[in-house]
């Protein structure tokens, strides 16, 4: 059935905020209005014939083939109007430059069919959750949280070295790819962000342990910001105990063993569920190796001799234990937009087998998340009532739906007859099987 009779007002306005016309033309841009009013409306999988289906008097699912698979434009061309735009609106709306800023950084795993071999980023990962190697493709993304302002900012498809080499063998008349790590395409993405953030606003990176290395946090450190991140047990920590004049240097495990018996402090923190948790820390402050200058480590359990304790690390160290492990919360939200990217946007619906057309896909998707993020806050800040994403899907999908119907009676009432109105948006009536 046909969901889709006009564009929506609202991504005309949200894309003109983003001025996308110095590298997008015209008809690039009316396809990136086409397609994020189908990647929201859409309610089953995210496939381009699923796509242009939803539209009346939409174009051929070849059409939007070519748009990411020809068209003469590049991710950046969307990335960076994006991450321009969005700051300037977080500029205008949060008053208060005291107000700490949080940059969020993570990757997560899109999973796809394990017999596909021609789409050049979807390669073998292991998936941490699921605890085995699933077929997907991989992508790093940064997130923005400020006050209560919360919108995703960009993303980098990720490939491993030996795909590189595998995709590079076959890519004969076209540029080669080239191998980037996770923690060096954490740092284009942060420095990409850096020339538009606000002046005098204290930043913190949040990650999770698997990007705590030296190198990334000194090239933090280097800009002036800190980190609040996990740790693995095996990090080495020199540090002063108060029974020794002289510092140790040890695993963070080892100092978890030193500190038994001492005493903890309680850290109470709200949960997503509206619920609260106590958890039992002791704290340390030393060096990490590899990292000029004092950090602050906390060793976390969810009560009193319970096994397997967390590891955080903080170099911000006029932070108490409470503030440190509040601000670190800050990163669920990404979680929350793997999530909605994947459930209701169609992340890894797309049957595109270019890294390039498929680095394209991605950024319309995380374009498409920072849209319904800016529909929220217009929302709240027009009604004062607070709404969740889903509300916000739900809405749009709600309008186009009404707007449909009143168009069909509308040609109904014209004297067009009912059985061709119908056949025109819901399609050639199917005999029923006995």
């Amino acid at each position: 059935m046909k969901t889709i009779v006009q564009r929506s007002l609202a991504i005309g306005t949200f894309l003109g905020l983003l001025g996308l016309s110095a590298g997008l033309h015209v008809p690039q841009t009316r396809h990136l209005e086409r397609l994020a009013d189908l990647l929201v409306v859409t309610p089953r999988r995210k496939t381009l014939a699923e796509l242009a289906a939803q539209e009346l008097d939409g174009v051929d699912p070849s059409n939007l083939a070519d748009f990411f698979r020809i068209s003469p434009w590049d991710a950046d061309d969307i990335r960076l109007p994006l991450i321009v735009a969005l700051l300037h609106y977080l500029k205008t709306r949060q008053r208060d430059q005291a107000v700490p800023l949080f940059l969020i950084l993570d990757d997560s795993l899109t999973p796809k069919d394990k017999g596909t071999r021609h789409l050049e980023p979807v390669d073998w990962f292991f998936d941490h959750k699921s605890k085995r190697t699933i077929r997907a493709s991989n992508h790093l993304s940064l997130s923005i949280s400020w006050g209560d302002f919360y919108f995703p900012l960009a993303e980098r498809l990720y490939l491993r070295q030996a795909t590189v080499r595998r995709r590079n063998r076959r890519r004969h008349n076209k540029p080669k790819l080239s191998y980037v790590s996770k923690p060096k395409l954490a740092e284009q993405l942060l420095e990409q962000v850096r020339p538009y953030l606000p002046e005098g606003v204290t930043v913190y990176v949040l990650f999770d342990s698997w990007y705590t290395s030296a190198q990334l946090v000194r090239w933090i450190r280097d800009r002036n910001w800190h980190v609040i991140a996990g740790v693995k047990s095996n990090r080495t920590v020199s540090c002063r105990d108060q029974d020794s004049p002289k510092a140790r240097c040890q695993k963070v495990s080892n100092w978890h063993n030193d500190f038994k018996g001492r005493p903890y402090e309680r850290v109470r923190l709200g949960l997503a569920n509206g619920m609260t948790r106590t958890y039992c820390v002791r704290s340390l402050s030393g060096r990490l190796r590899g990292v000029p200058g004092d950090v602050r480590l906390l060793i976390s359990q969810k009560g009193p001799g319970k096994a397997t304790p967390r590891y955080f690390l903080c170099t911000d160290l006029t932070l108490s234990c409470q503030e440190i492990l509040k601000h670190y919360q800050n990163r669920w939200r990404i979680e929350t937009d793997y999530w909605q990217v994947k459930m209701h946007l169609g992340l890894g619906d797309y049957r595109l087998r270019s890294y390039e057309a498929i680095a394209k896909w991605y950024s319309v998707v995380y374009l498409v998340l920072a849209y319904l993020y800016w529909r929220k806050y217009e929302h709240e800040r027009t009604t004062r009532c607070t709404i969740s994403l889903s509300e916000v899907i739900q809405a749009i999908r709600q309008q186009h739906q009404r707007e449909c119907l009143r168009q069909a009676c509308q040609e109904v009432a014209s004297g067009t007859p009912l059985e061709e109105v119908l056949r025109r948006y819901i399609g050639p009536e199917i005999a029923a099987v006995a």
